[in-house]
This record gives C-alpha cells, sequence and structure tokens, in this order.
C-alpha cells in the first residue's frame, strides 16, 4: 500500500507566521507588571531625595538663581494641580484623585503594553510622580515641596519639582502610544465591517 504525502493545509500555513508574530508579540510584553513598579518606584525615589535635598539646601527662604529665568527656592503648595486651593476638601480631593489615577494605570498597564511595548516607561514616569508627590502629601501639613523656578513672564513664575517634570514627560511620550492606540481600534473597526460584507 502505498502513502501518499500529507497535503498542507493552506490554513495550517498560514497559521506559522501569526503563532510565531504571536510569540515575539508575548515575550515583548512578558514581565510588564514588575518592570513597571520598578519604574515607578525609582522615578518616586528619585522625587522624594530630591525633594529632601531641597528643603535642607533652600531652607530660610534662600534663593539660589541658575540663569534669569530658572532658579531654585522652596514653595510648599497644599493646594491642587497649580497651586489652586478649594477649602478645607483640597487635601483629601487630592489624595483621592491621585490614587484614583494611579489605580486606573495599574489597570491599563498590561493591555497598553500589548498595543505598544514602549509605553510601559511613560506610564511608569506618571505613575511615579504622582506616587511621589502623593507621599509628600501624607508625610506633613506643609505640603508637597516645589522648588524648581521657571519665570514665565516678568510678574509670572512657574515653581514646581521633579515629581511634575517626571508626570509632564510621562504624558509627552504617551502621545505617540494613543495615537497607534487609536489606529489600532481603528483598524479593527475596519476589519470588522468587511467580515460583516464579506459574511
Amino acid at each position: 500500500m502505498v502513502r501518499s504525502p500529507p497535503i498542507e493545509s493552506p490554513n495550517m500555513s498560514l497559521a506559522l507566521p501569526a503563532s510565531a508574530s504571536l510569540q515575539r508579540k508575548t515575550a515583548l510584553t512578558a514581565g510588564v507588571m514588575p518592570r513597571f513598579l520598578a519604574l515607578a518606584a525609582v522615578v518616586a525615589g528619585i522625587d522624594l531625595l530630591s525633594k529632601a535635598v531641597a528643603t535642607g539646601a533652600l531652607s530660610n527662604a534662600r534663593v539660589l538663581s541658575l540663569s534669569e529665568r530658572i532658579g531654585f527656592m522652596l514653595v510648599y503648595n497644599t493646594g491642587t494641580a497649580g497651586g489652586l486651593s478649594i477649602g478645607p476638601y483640597t487635601w483629601a480631593v487630592n489624595v483621592l484623585v491621585t490614587l484614583g489615577a494611579i489605580a486606573m494605570v495599574l489597570r491599563i498597564v498590561q493591555a497598553l503594553a500589548d498595543v505598544d511595548p514602549r509605553s510601559t516607561l511613560p506610564l511608569a514616569l506618571v505613575t511615579g510622580g504622582a506616587a511621589g508627590n502623593l507621599a509628600s502629601m501624607m508625610v506633613g501639613p506643609q505640603g508637597v515641596a516645589d522648588f524648581i523656578a521657571v519665570q514665565i513672564t516678568q510678574s509670572s513664575t512657574m515653581i514646581l519639582n521633579v515629581a511634575d517634570l517626571f508626570l509632564w514627560s510621562g504624558a509627552l511620550l504617551l502621545v505617540p502610544v494613543v495615537v497607534r492606540l487609536v489606529n489600532a481600534v481603528r483598524a479593527e473597526q475596519r476589519n470588522r465591517g468587511f467580515a460583516r460584507i464579506t459574511a
């Protein structure tokens, strides 16, 4: 009895590249959460260390000028982002909003990494910066130490800290990730529409 060689199914040959692609994608996103938490912890640690140095070096209303527009001066922010105050509820609102933001990021870290592995770093910057400011709020009633002074105009100066720099940097780095996410959603919607038409 002569046995003919097995006929290779086209579906089987097409499945191999998809499987290999899935394996590569899984390898890229494996261990996302440990990396994210480690990066966020480092960011928060750098922020808290910088605040400790600043509060020691800039006590007694000391001002250090680096240029005409940039310098160091210590100011304690007891308000919301931007120094706004909402009365006796300011502290509680700050804590709740920050905790909510961190919890939201924790829920989307893995999902965003599946779309774009580059999202882990900016999310860690945002989370670490938020955690640093949250820790400062929890420590004492003075508020969050801001010490990087940037003169915007002759009558306006913005004072921020390292956590704020991490937060803004992370937000900017998330822009291309969001663009890629939107494109992925649109592509999926187009594929679903094409599948319905051809069904």
